[in-house]
C-alpha cells in the first residue's frame, strides 16, 4: 500500500480478546518505534480484567483510545453491537486502514464496518481454515478474508487456500505469524518477571498445562463433562499435576456441572501473559483447544495435544509438534506417550520473528523497493519458457545474472527488451531486470558462482533425449571453478545428476556441487508460479542441497523441500505421470460412456459429487512439454510400469480416435480448418500439441488442411489468419478451446451456428453445408 509523501497514513488497530492483544503487541510496538499515526480500539469482548487490562500493562502497550464496552452476549448481538459502536468511531476518526488479527467476533465486526465505510481492512492471520462450519470462528475467518484489502498470510499453505477461494494474489502477503515475534520476545522476559512456578509449587517438566475455552468444549454440559473426565484420567495416567487456568465463563459452567475434580487438577484464575508463558515453557505437555497455544507451544518446542477433531493450524501437526485427539481418553494417553518418546526438534513453521515489521512496512507503504546487490554471480543457460523468467527472477533478488542462449537472434531480441514468446507479465519483468543493470545476455556461459541449466529435454522413441542438457553442461564445464554450484532445472530421468557428475563434470577435475531442482510452472501463469510454487531441491551431497536451499530461499516464496538428487528427479516425473494416468482414465470413461449411450460430462459431474473423487474431463489428447513425455522418462529404465505405458498409449491415440469418430458420423468436405493449435487454452505454447496429430490424420487421407491460432505465431505447419481459413473451409475442427472462440461473434456468424463450441467429436448439423467439430 503506497501513500503520497505528504500523506501520513492513520492506522486503527481493532482488538478485543487476550490472543488479539498478545499477537497485535509486536505490531503496536513496531508502529510506536516508527512514530506512526495510530490508535487502538478495544471492543472489550473479553470483559474480565484478568483477560484484558493485565495484558496491556504487562506488554507495555498504550491504553486504547476507545473502549466499546461490549462485553459478553450472543454471537449476533455481540457482533452487531461492536459494529454499531465502532461505526461512530470510524466516522469520526476516518483512518486509512484498519488492522485486525484472528477470527473473533471483533475481527468480523471490524471488517464488515470498515468495508461499509470504504476503509481498507488488513487481516492478520488470513487464510486459516479448520473446515468446520460448526465453529463460529470459521465463518468469521472466511468472511473477513473475502472483504479484506490486505491479507497477511502465515505461510504458503494459507496463501494457496486464499488463492483457491478466488482471492487475488496481489492482495496476499506471506509474512509469518506475529505470535513468533511475541513468543520469542516474551520467552526471554517471562523468567525474569514471573513467580508463578513458586506460587503453584511446581518445577520444570513435573506438570502438564491445560487450556480449554472453546464454546464447543465448555458451553454444553455433555462436552464439558467429557473434558473433565479426560483431564482427571490424565492426572491418574501421568501421575502429575495438571494446571488449568480457567476462563470466567468456563468457571460458571464447571460450578453448574458439579463434576468431581481430581486432586491433582489445579484450577486457577486466568493468568497474565508472562505467567502463562512461564508455565508453557516449563510444562511437560500442554493440553489445549486454543489455536494460539498450538502455535506458541510449537514455537517453544513443547509437545501439544489438541482437544479438538480439527485445527486451523495444520502446520503444527505436519511438523510433529501437535496431535489432535478430541476428547478421546485413550487417544490422549497415546498422544502423551508419543510426545515423551519424540525428540523436540521440529522446525518452526510460523516465521522468523520479523512479521510485525513486514506488516507495518506494507501498511505504511514503506516496504523497500530497493534490492541490495548480492555478491554471487549467476549464469542461467537456456532462455526459454522457464529459463528466461528464472533469469529475471534471480536478477530481481539482487544477483548479477548472465542469461545464455545459443540462438543469437533470441539474444539480440532480449537485449532490445523484446520477449521471444508471450507470457503475461514477462515483458515487464525483462524490462525491469534490464533497467536494474543486473541482467545481461550472452551466447556462451561466463564464469559464475552458480549455474542454472534450464534447457528443453526431448523425447525420441519413448526415450529421453538429453542432448541439450549435456550440451549445456559441457558449456558450463568449460568455465566452472572449484566450489561452483550447478543446478539442473531441466526435466531429467532418474540418475542423470549422478551420470553428469561422473562424466562431464568429473573431466573438469574441479569440485562441482550438482543439484536438481525441477521447475514447476505452467505457461500462462509462469511469473506467479515460479515464485510461489513449492520447490524440491535434491543434491548429490547434503552440502550441495543446503547451498541450493539457501540460494532459492532468497527469491522463492513457496516452501522448499530438501531431498536427494534421485528423489528430486523422480518426484517431477511422478507428478506428471500421475496427471497423465488420470487424463487417460477420463478419456477411457469417454469411450465407455459412448458405448453405454450416456453423456460422459453428466456422469463425471455426478461422480465428482463424492467428497473424495475428482475425475478429470476427457480431451483431445495430451500436449505440452511435460505430461506428454515425462512418463516415458520415469519408466525408461524400469522393468515395471505397465499402467504408465498403457496410459501413454491411450492418450497418444486419442486424437486419431476422435478424428475417426468424426468421419464415422458423416462424410465431410475436402477442405478442413483446424483452429486451436496450442496444447492448452489461451497460451502460445504448441509443444507436443495433439493438434499436430489431427492435421496429420486428415492430410494422410487426402484432405486439404489449413491451421489458425490466435496465440501461436510459429509452428511446424503454416499458419493462416483465422478469417481466411474459416471462410475457405468446408469443415472446421476446434482442437483447443481458446476463450476467444466462445466470445467471437464474427466467428459464430461465419460458421452460421449459434454455439461455436460443439461437444467433443460430434458433428454440428445445424447447417448442412458446414460442419463444426470441437475435439
Amino acid at each position: 500500500m503506497k501513500y503520497r509523501p505528504e500523506e501520513s497514513p492513520k492506522v486503527a488497530l481493532v482488538l478485543g480478546t487476550r490472543p488479539e492483544i498478545i499477537k497485535m503487541a509486536p505490531v503496536i510496538h513496531e508502529l510506536q518505534d516508527r512514530n506512526a499515526d495510530f490508535f487502538i480500539i478495544h471492543s472489550n469482548q473479553h470483559y474480565s480484567a484478568d483477560l484484558d487490562s493485565v495484558f496491556f500493562q504487562e506488554l507495555r502497550l498504550p491504553e486504547p483510545k476507545y473502549n466499546l464496552q461490549v462485553g459478553s452476549s450472543t454471537h449476533a448481538n455481540q457482533t452487531g453491537t461492536i459494529m454499531m459502536r465502532l461505526e461512530e468511531v470510524l466516522v469520526k476518526e476516518r483512518p486509512h486502514v484498519i488492522l485486525a488479527q484472528g477470527d473473533t467476533n471483533t475481527v468480523l465486526a471490524a471488517a464488515l464496518t470498515a468495508s461499509k465505510l470504504g476503509i481498507q481492512i488488513g487481516h492478520i492471520e488470513a487464510g486459516l481454515r479448520s473446515y468446520d462450519k460448526t465453529m463460529p470462528e470459521e465463518t468469521n475467518r472466511i468472511v473477513t478474508d473475502h472483504i479484506s484489502d490486505l491479507l497477511f498470510a502465515v505461510g504458503p499453505t494459507q496463501q494457496k487456500i486464499l488463492i483457491s477461494e478466488g482471492v487475488s494474489p496481489e492482495k496476499i502477503h506471506v509474512v509469518g505469524n506475529t505470535v513468533v515475534d511475541a513468543a520469542l520476545r516474551g520467552a526471554t522476559i517471562a523468567p525474569e518477571v514471573s513467580k508463578i512456578l513458586d506460587e503453584l509449587k511446581v518445577k520444570q517438566g513435573e506438570f502438564l498445562l491445560a487450556t480449554v475455552h472453546r464454546a464447543a468444549n465448555v458451553d454444553t454440559p455433555d462436552r464439558l463433562g467429557k473434558v473433565i473426565r479426560l483431564l482427571n484420567s490424565m492426572c491418574d495416567y501421568t501421575k502429575k499435576k495438571i494446571i488449568w487456568p480457567v476462563h470466567p465463563r468456563t468457571k460458571r459452567s464447571l460450578e453448574e456441572l458439579g463434576e468431581i475434580i481430581h486432586p491433582s487438577l489445579t484450577i486457577t484464575k486466568p493468568l497474565g501473559y508472562f505467567d502463562f508463558l512461564t508455565l508453557l515453557q516449563n510444562c511437560e505437555v500442554v493440553l489445549t483447544d486454543s489455536g494460539g497455544v498450538q502455535e506458541e507451544s510449537c514455537i517453544l518446542r513443547i509437545p501439544c495435544i489438541t482437544l479438538r477433531e480439527n485445527t486451523e493450524r495444520p502446520e503444527t501437526v505436519a511438523v510433529g509438534a501437535n496431535v489432535l485427539v478430541g476428547t478421546a481418553i485413550d487417544g490422549c494417553m497415546a498422544a502423551y506417550d508419543r510426545a515423551l518418546a519424540t525428540e523436540k526438534s521440529w522446525r518452526n513453521p510460523f516465521g522468523d520473528g520479523t512479521t510485525a515489521r513486514q506488516i507495518v512496512d506494507c501498511v505504511l507503504g514503506q516496504a523497500s523497493e530497493v534490492v541490495s546487490d548480492r555478491e554471487e554471480h549467476v549464469c542461467v543457460v537456456g532462455l526459454g519458457y522457464m529459463g528466461l523468467p528464472m533469469a529475471c527472477l534471480v536478477a530481481s533478488a539482487g544477483y548479477t545474472v548472465t542469461g545464455v542462449d545459443v540462438n543469437p537472434a533470441r539474444i539480440e531480441m532480449l537485449r532490445r527488451g523484446e520477449c521471444p514468446f508471450d507470457e503475461p507479465g514477462l515483458k515487464e519483468f525483462v524490462e525491469n531486470a534490464l533497467k536494474s543493470g543486473r541482467l545481461t545476455f550472452s551466447t556462451k556461459p561466463v564464469k559464475s558462482d552458480i549455474f542454472i541449466v534450464a534447457v528443453p529435454t526431448n523425447e525420441k522413441d519413448h526415450r529421453i533425449d538429453l542432448r541439450h542438457v549435456e550440451s549445456a553442461s559441457r558449456s558450463v564445464a568449460e568455465v566452472v571453478e572449484d566450489g561452483n554450484l550447478v543446478i539442473i532445472e531441466s526435466t531429467i530421468k532418474p540418475g542423470t545428476c549422478h551420470a553428469l557428475s561422473e562424466s562431464i563434470f568429473k573431466e573438469t577435475k574441479k569440485q562441482v556441487h550438482l543439484v536438481h531442482c525441477p521447475e514447476r510452472a505452467i505457461p500462462g501463469n509462469t511469473m506467479y508460479e515460479i515464485q510461489y510454487n513449492d520447490r524440491i531441491i535434491g543434491g548429490l551431497t547434503p552440502w550441495a542441497t543446503k547451498r541450493a536451499v539457501d540460494f532459492y530461499s532468497t527469491f522463492i516464496k513457496g516452501e522448499i523441500f530438501p531431498s536427494s538428487a534421485r528423489a528430486a528427479e523422480c518426484a517431477k516425473l511422478v507428478e506428471n505421470t500421475f496427471r497423465d494416468v488420470n487424463i487417460a482414465l477420463a478419456n477411457e470413461f469417454d469411450e465407455i460412456m459412448s458405448e453405454h449411450g450416456v453423456d460422459v460430462d453428466e456422469v463425471i459431474t455426478l461422480a465428482n459429487r463424492h467428497p473424495r473423487v475428482n475425475v478429470l474431463r476427457p480431451g483431445p489428447g495430451v500436449g505440452g512439454h511435460c505430461i506428454a513425455v515425462d512418463p516415458w522418462f520415469l519408466v525408461e529404465d524400469a522393468k515395471t510400469g505397465d499402467m504408465v505405458r498403457l496410459a501413454r498409449s491411450i492418450n497418444d491415440a486419442r486424437p486419431e480416435r476422435l478424428c475417426q469418430e468424426i468421419l464415422s458420423k458423416r462424410k465431410i468436405g475436402n477442405k478442413v480448418a483446424v483452429l486451436g493449435i496450442a496444447y492448452k487454452p489461451d497460451v502460445d505454447d504448441a509443444r507436443e500439441t495433439p493438434a499436430l496429430k489431427v492435421v496429420e490424420f486428415f492430410e494422410q487421407r487426402g484432405y486439404e488442411v489449413k491451421c489458425a491460432d490466435p496465440y501461436v505465431t510459429e509452428w511446424v505447419r503454416p499458419l493462416s489468419p483465422q478469417s481466411e481459413v474459416v471462410g475457405w473451409a468446408d469443415t472446421v475442427l476446434i482442437v483447443t478451446e481458446h476463450g476467444v472462440y466462445a466470445k467471437d461473434d464474427t466467428l459464430k456468424k461465419s460458421l452460421r451456428v449459434s454455439k461455436v463450441l460443439a461437444y467433443r467429436g460430434e458433428v454440428n448439423e445445424s447447417d448442412p453445408a458446414l460442419k463444426v467439430a470441437s475435439l
